[in-house]
C-alpha cells in the first residue's frame, strides 16, 4: 500500500517505539513524502534529540529515511501545486507539499491532522487517514469502510459529511 507520511508521522515515529513506529516500518507499506518533510525534521533536530538521544535519533532517522521514497516537484506540478495550496489555505498552509503529493499520485495521506482529514472527507478531492484508520486498512478493512468511520468520528458535529 502507498502512502504519503506527514511530517509529524515521521517525527512521531523517531521520538517514541509504539504504534505509529510499528505501521511506519510496516513491510506492507511504501511510504513518500516531500523534501520539506526531511528539511523540518533537519531544522529541529536538537529539540527531538533532547526527547531522546543523539545515538537513538540517528540509528532511527537513518531507517526512517531509508523507507521514505523523497518526492518532488517539477515544472509540470504547477497547477497540482496551485491547487494544493488552494485547498490547504483553508486549515494550514504548509500542508500543501502533501497534499499536492496525493494529488499528483492519488494515494492517501497519514496523518493525524484533524483538519487535513476533515478536508478531505468533505471535500473529496484527497485521502487523509489517521493511524487508527491506517491499521484497519492493514487489517483488511475496506477503503469505503475505513472512510466511513472517519466520517463518524471527524465529521460528527459537521451536517456536511
Amino acid at each position: 500500500m502507498k502512502l504519503i507520511v506527514d511530517t509529524n508521522k515521521i517525527i512521531a515515529c523517531l521520538l517514541r517505539d509504539g504504534r505509529v513506529r510499528n505501521v511506519f516500518f510496516n513491510p506492507r507499506l511504501t511510504l513518500y513524502t516531500h523534501k520539506y518533510a526531511i528539511e523540518e525534521i533537519e531544522k529541529h533536530k536538537g529539540y527531538l534529540v533532547k526527547k531522546t538521544s543523539e545515538k537513538a535519533f540517528k540509528l532511527i532517522f537513518g531507517k526512517a529515511a531509508s523507507k521514505i521514497g523523497l518526492v518532488e516537484f517539477s515544472k509540470d506540478d504547477v497547477n497540482i501545486l496551485k491547487e494544493a495550496k488552494e485547498i490547504s489555505k483553508d486549515f494550514d498552509l504548509d500542508d500543501y507539499p502533501f497534499i499536492a503529493l496525493a494529488l499528483k499520485f492519488s494515494i492517501p495521506i497519514w496523518t493525524n491532522d484533524g483538519d487535513m482529514i476533515r478536508h478531505g472527507l468533505i471535500s473529496k478531492k484527497y485521502t487523509a487517514l489517521d493511524t487508527h484508520s491506517l491499521e484497519e486498512l492493514l487489517e483488511g478493512k475496506s477503503l469505503e469502510n475505513v472512510k466511513e468511520n472517519l466520517k463518524k468520528k471527524y465529521l460528527k458535529n459537521n451536517s456536511s459529511g
